[in-house]
């Protein structure tokens, strides 16, 4: 299981890699961006990267798609999968999976914990409500360094999302710029 786990931070470093190449300045330039055909709208710190990978979420066979930026050492990163159902202990398994995955890919420990509600829009940008979500905060090591994460783990219908922000020093109102501004678009 470790493999299968050790793959999804991978994934998340394999973005950040790519986003460095195009890194030229350390400043942040929020811009929205909006993933239609993942569901969602979020501001990030500078111009996206995109990819796809085939994931295996404890049992749940999905691809994610992950879409992020990085600023200096800090990858801010979004990833979507399509479930296989709707079903609430589907959208659970799925949520939990990728919870521990990211804190055991960081070989960390939670810090903290907090209950959250995420905006859902309509494609017009209408309000239709609120999804509750976790958020959480970890420390660990990835790659030989000290590595923070703030994140925030949610699903809707045959969606599930995680939103990470992570890095050797994550500046706490940076994160909660991103974490905050994550958008469900049905």
């Amino acid at each position: 299981m470790n493999l299968r786990l050790s793959s999804h931070l991978r994934s998340l470093w394999a973005v950040a890699a790519l986003l460095a190449l195009g890194a030229c300045s350390p400043d942040y330039n929020w811009r929205e961006i909006r993933e239609p055909a993942a569901g969602f709208h979020v501001m990030l710190p500078d111009k996206p990267a995109s990819m796809s990978r085939a994931i295996d979420l404890d049992g749940l066979p999905v691809t994610m798609s992950m879409t992020g930026a990085r600023i200096d050492d800090i990858a801010f990163t979004v990833g979507a999968v399509q479930l296989p159902d709707e079903q609430p202990a589907t959208r659970e398994k799925a949520v939990a999976a990728m919870r521990t995955a990211m804190v055991r890919n960081i070989a960390g420990r939670q810090t903290a914990q907090s209950e959250v509600e995420v905006p859902v829009l309509d494609a017009g940008g209408g309000t239709l409500g609120r999804q509750p979500a976790m958020r959480i905060e970890a420390i660990g090591r990835a790659y030989d360094q000290d590595a923070q994460m703030a994140a925030e783990f949610v699903a809707r219908g045959k969606r599930a999302w995680q939103i990470v922000v992570l890095g050797p020093g994550v500046p706490p109102e940076q994160a909660r710029l991103f974490l905050d501004s994550f958008r469900i678009v049905e």
